[in-house]
């Protein structure tokens, strides 16, 4: 099982109210290939007023098939460029073993400011994740 918040099959079924109010409460970005979503992500504004000068990015996946084409880097350009023009800050957590994302995250520009302890648990296993943030202004 990945080191995702949620994976499918993992979390109870949720009705179609809650998705819909899920997906309004973010903007979600999509690449495709082939006109087939190949990877994807969330941006979210922080809902309290004294953080909406905030948002996160979460919930980014490439399809493993498309994983080293350059369209995970098109995505988040793409997530970056509009939350420049929406918010003062964009953060992100990762998991600290993961390297790989680690490293491209702070390509364009993250940098970390803390570790969240034990944020996931899979299997039993306890990962802490490493908070990214990308200041704007």
């Amino acid at each position: 099982m990945g080191r995702f918040t949620s994976t499918y099959g993992s979390d109870p079924p949720q009705t179609l109210e809650t998705v819909a109010r899920r997906l309004d409460e973010g903007t979600i970005f999509g690449g495709f290939v082939d006109g087939k979503l190949a990877a994807i992500a969330t941006f979210q504004r922080h809902p309290q007023r004294k953080r909406r000068h905030v948002a996160m990015v979460w919930g980014m996946y490439v399809r493993e098939a498309q994983r080293g084409t350059g369209l995970a880097g098109a995505l988040l350009a793409h997530v970056v460029e509009h939350a420049r023009r929406e918010v003062d800050q964009l953060e992100l957590y990762v998991d600290v073993g993961n390297e790989h994302a680690r490293g491209f995250y702070r390509r364009f520009g993250f940098e970390p400011y803390g570790v969240m302890p034990r944020s996931l648990r899979v299997d039993g296993v306890d990962h802490d994740a490493e908070m990214l943030a990308l200041a704007f202004r």
